[in-house]
């Protein structure tokens, strides 16, 4: 009881429902309900209010009965507010909505139909096995950047990632594998693959990819010659980002604290210029700051 108690507190509500308890609480909520008879008899004894709902629940009455298909609809809207989406997973909506996937299901034809009669687009499914390991290692590094440092177990639950935890579980065999993966992705020298330093392959340095023949600008009266290509592929972005602190060099915003920042790794000597895409040639700026510095170079 002093749990259901607290999970309320914490909450700062005078009711509470099984599933909100369920999120938040030491115990099982169908555990509690077969201690003490049911949850209305739980939210009695913790002195909270009942709402129509959970009485209902309690004469046995089917809860779904007493719920409009506007009601329903208007939650899974509200929802689709909250996440910020035209279109969601029911899993999703399970984890934000008021009412049970269970009762939706059963008010319409499928998932998809529900989200329609919402004003919403219908739902695809994205099979984990399309999914391709380096999207994967992409959106841990926006995660990494966005966050400002590694993203944990509760991050992805907490809806951070736009793929499920499940899909990284089940594709390296849990999410600490996941990051060591990536950590070793990114970390991974490139000289196993690569015979010369003048063949094409990447630069187990800096993990920049060369060519047997220099890159010249046609448009370039100075004829200037490149050993790097212009652009910078996901492992170097990521160690320049993670060398930066995840900061502008410049002004030092940073999307962790504020979440409308976006980070850019910038050429130092710009490319057109000479400038290579090397480790020590390369700034991570905000999106300001490298429009000004693109000023300064016209």
């Amino acid at each position: 009881m002093n749990d259901v108690s607290r999970v309320a507190r914490m909450l700062q509500k005078s009711t509470l429902t099984k599933k909100e308890y369920a999120k938040a609480g030491c115990y099982g909520a169908d555990t509690i309900c077969r201690r003490f008879g049911s949850w209305l008899k739980v939210l009695e004894l913790c002195e909270l209010e009942s709402n129509q709902f959970q009485m209902a629940a309690a004469k046995s009455s089917h809860l779904h009965t007493a719920v409009s298909d506007n009601d329903l609809l208007n939650d899974i809207f509200r929802v689709s507010q909250v996440l910020g989406k035209k279109s969601f997973s029911s899993k999703e909506y399970n984890d934000l909505g008021k009412y049970s996937c269970s009762t939706i299901f059963k008010r319409f034809e499928s998932w998809n139909d529900a989200l329609e009669k919402a004003g919403l687009e219908p739902h695809k499914r994205v099979s984990e096995k399309r999914i391709d390991t380096v999207l994967l290692f992409e959106e841990i590094e926006r995660m990494w950047v966005s966050l400002g440092r590694q993203p944990t177990v509760n991050d992805l639950k907490n809806g951070y990632s736009k793929y499920a935890l499940n899909t990284f579980s089940r594709r390296f065999g849990g999410w600490r594998n996941a990051l060591e993966a990536f950590v070793e992705w990114v970390n991974k020298e490139q000289s196993s693959v690569q015979t010369d330093e003048d063949d094409s392959g990447e630069c187990a340095e800096c993990g920049t990819t060369t060519q047997k023949n220099d890159y010249e600008l046609p448009d370039s009266k100075l004829s200037l010659k490149h050993k790097t290509r212009r652009e910078i592929n996901l492992r170097l972005r990521f160690l320049v980002m993670k060398r930066d602190n995840f900061k502008c060099r410049i002004c030092g915003a940073s999307p962790a604290k504020d979440p409308k920042i976006e980070l850019h790794v910038d050429h130092i000597i710009p490319w057109a210029k000479g400038g290579e895409t090397a480790l020590d040639n390369l700034q991570t700026l905000c999106s300001k700051c490298n429009l000004g510095k693109s000023d300064l170079f016209e």
